[in-house]
C-alpha cells in the first residue's frame, strides 16, 4: 500500500497551526504569504540539516547499507510534515524498509527553549522505546540526537531516526458505520494491550542511564507548557495543570482579551478536580497508563482493510489516570459539538466505550462516562474572543454540575475569588 503521510502531516500545518496562529492574533497572513513563509522557515531548517551525517549514522545503525535522503515538497500534500515536526525520508539502496528523520520545526525559532526541546525529543523517543515492548503498532524508533551536544550525531539539529508506517492516514469525517466499527474495534485493541502495562505515577516517560522512568509531563495538546511532575495522584496531576494555565493568565500570556473570565473558569476547574472519577486496584493504589495526548484521528494508520497499521506523532504522550486513558477522548469526538458548547457524548463516544467493556475492561461503561476529562483539557481552546469562548465555558460548568448562567456564575465566582492573589491582580490591572 502507498504511503500516505503527506496529507496527515500537511493537513495539520496548514489548517490547525493557520488558525491558531490567527485566532491568537499573531498572524494576518493571506494564504500566498503564509505558504511563503513557511517555506522560507523550512529552507532554513534544511540548511542547518548535514545529510551526509544524516545518513552516515542510519547506514551504521542498518548494518552498514548505503541509504540517501530524501526532502520533500516544501508545502502542499506532499511535504510531509505538521504544524510541530519537519520529516525526511531515509532510503536505503537494497531496498530495505524507509526510514524517517523527525526534526522538530520549533528548532527555527525561538519560542521555545532547547531545554524543552531536548525533552521532548527524549521523551517521545523513550515512548516508542517502550511501545517497542508492547503489542502496541507504532514506528519503531533508532536513533535521537540533541543539536550542540555531544550525541547530535553531527546531524546539526535535535532529531529522531524512526521507521517509517506503512499504511494511510485515517480519517473518520467520510467513513461509514461500519468502517468507523472495524477501526473502532481495532482501536479497542489497542486500549487493552495499554492496559497491561500500567505505571505508579502520572507524567511522561523518559530514559535515565537505559531505564525508563516515568518523569515531567512533557506539554499539553494546545500550549507547550514547562515540564511538572511526575505526580503520584490524580489530584495532584489535574491539579498541576490547571495552576499552570492560571499562572500563564495572571502572568498576561494566555487569554489576553478575557483574563478575568479565563481566570476564573480555570479556577474553577482547579476546585474540582475532586469530581474526576478516581480509579484503585485491589490494594487501594492508583495505577496510570500511556495516553496518546493528540489523538484527533488522523494519528492512526490502516490498511486496506482498515486494520491499523501503526499509530503516529507520540510527541507529547503522557502516563495518564486510568479514566483520562481509556474514558472518551478527541478521536471519537463529535468535534463540532466539542467546539460549540454541547455536553453528551457522541455515538462514537459510546460506541468504543462498550467494545472496551464487552472486551472486558474495568471502569466507565456508556452509561456511566460523562466529559469531565475532555472539557477539563479542551477548556478555552485558543478562542482569543469571548464570543467564542463563552460556550465553552458554559459547557464546563454545566459538565461539573453549574447550572446557572454565566453572568449570574460570574458573579458568585468573583465573591468566592476575591481573595487568589492572581485574580486580584488581573482586577486591579
Amino acid at each position: 500500500m502507498q504511503h500516505s503521510y503527506g496529507a496527515a502531516f500537511s493537513r495539520v500545518q496548514s489548517g490547525e497551526e493557520k488558525y491558531r496562529l490567527i485566532k491568537s492574533g499573531e498572524s494576518d497572513l493571506d494564504d500566498a504569504a503564509w505558504i511563503a513563509q513557511n517555506e522560507a522557515e523550512i529552507t532554513r531548517l534544511r540548511s542547518m540539516i548535514d545529510d551526509e551525517a544524516v545518513c552516515k549514522h542510519a547506514s551504521s545503525l542498518n548494518g552498514g547499507r548505503k541509504c540517501t535522503i530524501e526532502h520533500f515538497s516544501l508545502s502542499g500534500d506532499e511535504s510531509f510534515m505538521g504544524a510541530a515536526n519537519y520529516h525526511a525520508r531515509i532510503r536505503f539502496e537494497d531496498g530495505s524498509p524507509s526510514w524517517f528523520l523527525r526534526v522538530p520545526r520549533v528548532a527555527t525559532c525561538n519560542t521555545v527553549s532547547i531545554s524543552l526541546i531536548e525533552y521532548l525529543i527524549c521523551s517521545e523517543y523513550a515512548t516508542l522505546k517502550f511501545l517497542e515492548t508492547t503489542a502496541v503498532p507504532a514506528p519503531h524508533a533508532f536513533s535521537y540526537g540533541l543539536a550542540g551536544t555531544n550525541r547530535d550525531h553531527g546531524v546539526g539539529v535535535s532529531f529522531i531516526l524512526m521507521e517509517e508506517v506503512a499504511g494511510i492516514c485515517w480519517s473518520s469525517g467520510e467513513a461509514s458505520k461500519e468502517e468507523k466499527a472495524k477501526v473502532w474495534a481495532g482501536l479497542a485493541r489497542i486500549l487493552k494491550e495499554l492496559e497491561k502495562h500500567p505505571f505508579e505515577k502520572a507524567g511522561s516517560l523518559c530514559l535515565y542511564s537505559s531505564q525508563l522512568q516515568v518523569s515531567k509531563c512533557a506539554s499539553d495538546r494546545f500550549l507547550v507548557l514547562d515540564p511538572r511532575g511526575p505526580f503520584s495522584t490524580s489530584t495532584e496531576y489535574y491539579s498541576a495543570f490547571a495552576e499552570q494555565y492560571l499562572e500563564l493568565i495572571a502572568d498576561g500570556q494566555l487569554y489576553t482579551e478575557y483574563p478575568i473570565n479565563a481566570y476564573l473558569v480555570y479556577r474553577f476547574l482547579k476546585d474540582n478536580v475532586h469530581q474526576f472519577k478516581r480509579s484503585v486496584d485491589s490494594d487501594g493504589v492508583e495505577r496510570f497508563y500511556l495516553k496518546h495526548v493528540d489523538d484527533k484521528g488522523d494519528h492512526l494508520f490502516v490498511d486496506d482493510q482498515l486494520n491499523i497499521t501503526g499509530i503516529i506523532d507520540w510527541q507529547m504522550a503522557r502516563v495518564v489516570p486510568r479514566e483520562e486513558a481509556f474514558g472518551p477522548s478527541l478521536v471519537t469526538a463529535d468535534m463540532e459539538a466539542l467546539c460549540g458548547g454541547s455536553v453528551p457524548l457522541s455515538l462514537d463516544d459510546k460506541v468504543l466505550l462498550d467494545l472496551l467493556h464487552k472486551g472486558g475492561m474495568t471502569g466507565s461503561t456508556s452509561d456511566s462516562a460523562d466529559e469531565k476529562i475532555r472539557r477539563f483539557f479542551w477548556g478555552l481552546a485558543l478562542e482569543t474572543e469571548w464570543k467564542y469562548a463563552l460556550p465553552l465555558a458554559t459547557a464546563i460548568l454545566k459538565c461539573f454540575g453549574v447550572e446557572e448562567k454565566w453572568d449570574a456564575w460570574k458573579e458568585k465566582a468573583l465573591k468566592e475569588y476575591e481573595t487568589d492573589d492572581g485574580l486580584i491582580r488581573l482586577v486591579g490591572s
